[in-house]
């Protein structure tokens, strides 16, 4: 399983030497277990945040692979320059969020959790929702959608 995980995180970022993708994957399946998790999300949330690129760093300063706001890193306790440390740190983060909407429908509590990790809680609670913006709707869609690609369904 983990050179299948391995392979998919070379595909996202074919400069990611294969030792490292198999590095990234174990740890990856590691966390997702340790919150709950599918790890096939982790694996998709990470792919659309930083394509898999360790070092990535967006315009707003989030930081690794799961794109961690220092903020948020450092309520998490996590280092966001240390792979494995992001990795552990957005899966704990992604589950704080499933959790806070625990109380919605299935679907509704992942559409939830995925547009507060992009946009934040806040804009959630502000909208009941998904908030309006095309960015952020656009991030759940590819989530999504790369979520079900990856657990085989062609939706």
């Amino acid at each position: 399983m983990v050179a299948l995980y391995a392979q998919a995180l070379h595909g996202f970022n074919p400069a990611l030497p294969l030792d490292r993708a198999t590095m990234l994957a174990r740890t990856t399946i590691r966390e997702a277990d340790r919150q709950g998790l599918d790890a096939r999300l982790l694996v998709a949330l990470i792919a659309v945040e930083s394509s898999w690129h360790e070092r990535a760093i967006s315009s707003a300063g989030a930081r690794g692979l799961g794109q961690l706001m220092p903020a948020t890193a450092a309520e998490l306790r996590v280092d966001p320059d240390d792979p494995a440390n992001n990795i552990a740190g957005a899966a704990r983060h992604l589950r704080g969020l499933l959790d806070r909407y625990a109380a919605l429908d299935r679907t509704d509590q992942y559409l939830d959790a995925l547009a507060a990790y992009n946009a934040g809680a806040g804009a959630v609670a502000r909208y009941g929702g998904v908030p309006p913006y095309r960015q952020t709707r656009a991030y759940v869609r590819r989530v999504i959608s790369l979520w079900r690609r990856l657990s085989g369904d062609g939706r």
